[in-house]
């Protein structure tokens, strides 16, 4: 059965460039795209001529924007699947409960929305429904294009939670792609018995999911360095380094990702992650 790719969409250039990520992997992959907005002030009105806003009109202004946007797709792409849906409601609450395996395969979304700091889709609430939705999250940064996957990046804290995080990423992308499995530690002596325990890990992923092109990524915490003295910014570092495509993040109550989160320096990972994150299912 086709794949269905649920994408909410705010119209902002945010959003426009998840689209964008969105129909490229849809392409490649023989994916379908259902368009999804949540009404919000802007998007509910027209305003007329003399920049009033215009409340009596049946049709709002987002069924027309999100008409107009299946369309534009549809004139490039006409073997492209596309279908549409506006609604009321807050996104945080109304796409977890659309977002089902029922229904949709997983969720593509940007990091950030109209603006920066103000949307619906900031990188907080991209964040919000990753906890709740019970399909993955792909959480796409507004810098981001896409490109082949040849090489992904797993977060690791050997968790059993990081396994089913792997084979929910394959179910959807495949197999023809690198592993990097990634650990960021506080203590150098430890590095070689972290080494042996991602060895583990590495014969579990080969085993259940089949994936054999693996490697491994250890890294420490630089308290001398000042770019570098954070689990995130050391994260970073080894995906600009290994030229990481994707990062996956487990989705569980004591993940490393859980973690580090909760410390305000973390939060830059997530509001600017440097690629697209893969969340798992809740």
């Amino acid at each position: 059965m086709k794949k269905n790719i649920l994408l909410p969409v705010d119209f902002s250039a945010h959003s426009n460039n998840a689209v964008n990520y969105a129909v490229d992997l849809a392409l490649e992959k023989g994916y379908s795209i259902h368009l999804y907005h949540n009404y919000t002030s802007a998007s509910a009105v027209f305003e007329d001529e003399n920049g009033r806003n215009e409340t009596n009109s049946p049709t709002f202004k987002a069924d027309i924007l999100i008409k107009n946007l299946a369309e534009s797709i549809k004139l490039k792409h006409p073997t492209l699947e596309i279908t549409t849906q506006c609604e009321r409601g807050m996104i945080t609450e109304t796409l977890p409960e659309l977002a089902t395996p029922s229904r949709f395969d997983f969720v593509i979304m940007g990091t950030k929305g109209i603006t920066n700091d103000d949307s619906q889709l900031i990188g907080s609430t991209t964040y919000v429904i990753s906890k709740k939705a019970k399909i993955p999250v792909l959480a796409i940064p507004t810098e981001a294009s896409f490109t082949p996957i040849d090489k992904v990046g797993l977060l690791s804290n050997f968790k059993e939670e990081e396994v089913q995080t792997v084979q929910d990423f394959v179910n959807i992308i495949g197999k023809d792609f690198e592993l990097k499995l990634m650990h960021v530690h506080y203590d150098h002596s430890s590095e070689n018995r972290i080494e042996d325990k991602l060895e583990v890990w590495k014969y579990k992923i080969k085993k259940y999911i089949g994936v054999t092109n693996i490697a491994i990524e250890v890294d420490s915490i630089q308290g001398d360095i000042e770019d570098l003295d954070t689990v995130p910014e050391v994260i970073n570092e080894m995906i600009h380094e290994e030229k990481i495509k994707i990062l996956l993040v487990t989705r569980s109550r004591k993940s490393f990702f859980e973690r580090v989160f909760t410390r305000s320096v973390a939060k830059a990972l997530f509001s600017h992650p440097l690629v697209p994150i893969f969340f798992t299912k809740a």
